[in-house]
């Protein structure tokens, strides 16, 4: 069955865009992809990405910017019905070409802000969000940007975000033992990416020297969620991770 995006069910998905202005900079949201309509495609994004940003679960898109730096990260929210949905999904990210390909599991039951400046409603009910960087765009934004830029110490061009599928377990679409993640994916707890997968700077170098050390020394400490819904949903993804570790 063909799975490109022709009709969506319209959601109040509409995200906050409060323009912010700062001493330091202006931030805001760019919508990228709208529910029912097929959203362009870079062809500097990673090959197969196209199957994901129009699936036909997907709902909105977002691009949250702020003023001198290179906003190359895409937001895609997806409104499913069943863990069958996620695998369609998780089977058109094992597809894509790229070295890196995640998915996140987020304690949450939906996501609420957006990189820089996107707040969605409360309520919108999204189960999942893809996000994807682009590399080339880094790239030409490094060749031109002041360095050092601000406190930031490149050492090289920033590395985009890879294509990453965010999981809100907390969602009442969402069962963990149904979900079907193939090799060559690397899942891990978390939420959303950032603005880079890696900043390339020293001050990066260093801290994740201090972390090694310190998980060598066993001083490392995990953090906890704050409510009891989430610590369960945090207990069914260390659970999950466990399993998918075992041999």
């Amino acid at each position: 069955m063909n799975q490109t995006l022709f009709t969506v069910r319209l959601l109040p998905l509409l995200a906050l865009v409060i323009p912010l202005a700062t001493a330091d900079g202006a931030g805001g949201t760019a919508t990228v992809a709208t529910p029912g309509r097929e959203a362009p495609v870079a062809e500097s994004l990673p090959g197969g990405v196209d199957a994901l940003i129009n699936d036909a679960s997907r709902t909105q898109g977002w691009n949250s910017w702020f003023s001198e730096w290179p906003n190359d990260v895409n937001h895609y929210g997806y409104e499913i019905e069943s863990t069958d949905d996620l695998n369609r999904l998780i089977r058109a990210l094992a597809k894509v070409k790229s070295e890196i390909r995640q998915v996140r599991l987020a304690t949450e039951k939906e996501p609420s802000g957006l990189g820089w400046v996107t707040r969605l409603k409360e309520g919108n009910g999204l189960a999942a969000v893809f996000s994807v960087g682009d590399q080339s765009r880094i790239d030409e934004w490094y060749k031109r940007v002041r360095k050092p830029f601000g406190v930031h110490e490149f050492l090289a061009a920033p590395t985009a975000v890879p294509p990453t599928l965010t999981i809100y377990v907390q969602n009442e679409a969402v069962d963990l033992r149904k979900l079907k993640i193939p090799e060559g994916i690397t899942v891990s707890a978390g939420g959303l990416p950032g603005v880079f997968h890696r900043f390339n700077t020293k001050g990066e170098r260093e801290r994740e020297k201090r972390a090694a050390a310190a998980e060598k020394s066993d001083a490392a400490k995990k953090s906890s969620p704050s409510d009891a819904d989430s610590t369960a949903a945090a207990r069914l993804i260390e659970e999950f991770l466990t399993l998918r570790e075992s041999p």
